[in-house]
């Protein structure tokens, strides 16, 4: 594997098999770069332009993603644990089968994102709209889903196990495939507009 160790004059779009240690991409304009099989140590990518952006069997745990703009990239099967992606612009980026345990993307703008086949176990997803996504294979355990909108969404064999789910809403979802666990109970959970806060709904698996 490569190292590199200096991305002031970087001269190619394309890396693959790489290791970047304690390297700042802060700011950096990386739209369309492409990343396969590389991996990320002690890196920061906070504010960067990432969009259409690639990244391949990745290794980038605890990386900062913070307020970059990401827009309609791709990860591919990537390790992004404890990654931070807060305020960052994620709409329409697409995470196929990655691990994100623990990631946070708090206030982060991610319309469309699409996150199927990934581990998201502990994760902070407050707030996040999914309504009318096919939400397919999906590992929601323990993950701050609090205000999510998941209204007339399909959940295709996906665990939300001790998810924290106050005030996220179900209204028209099919929860028929989702692994609830023995016993899922949902705080607030919300049929409609004018529902009383202080209601809640458990429905065993």
């Amino acid at each position: 594997m490569q190292i590199i160790d200096d991305i002031a004059n970087l001269d190619r779009t394309d890396f693959k098999s790489c290791e970047f240690r304690s390297q700042r991409f802060d700011e950096m304009d990386l739209t369309q770069f492409r990343f396969e099989s590389c991996a990320f140590l002690d890196c920061s990518f906070r504010s960067a332009l990432m969009e259409d952006c690639t990244f391949l069997k990745c290794r980038a745990i605890k990386a900062d993603f913070s307020y970059s703009r990401l827009s309609d990239a791709h990860f591919k099967a990537c390790n992004l644990s404890l990654t931070n992606w807060a305020g960052a612009d994620v709409s329409s980026a697409q995470f196929h089968d990655c691990k994100l345990t623990g990631a946070d993307f708090r206030d982060a703008r991610a319309l469309g994102v699409n996150f199927n086949g990934s581990l998201l176990s502990g994760a902070f997803l407050q707030k996040m709209n999914f309504r009318k996504c096919h939400l397919d294979g999906i590992d929601f355990t323990e993950a701050d889903l609090a205000g999510c909108d998941f209204r007339d969404s399909i959940f295709d064999k996906c665990r939300l196990q001790n998810a924290h789910l106050a005030t996220a809403r179900f209204d028209g979802a099919d929860l028929r495939s989702a692994d609830l666990g023995g016993l899922c109970q949902v705080v607030m959970l919300r049929r409609d507009q004018d529902r009383r806060p202080d209601q809640a709904a458990i429905s065993a698996a």
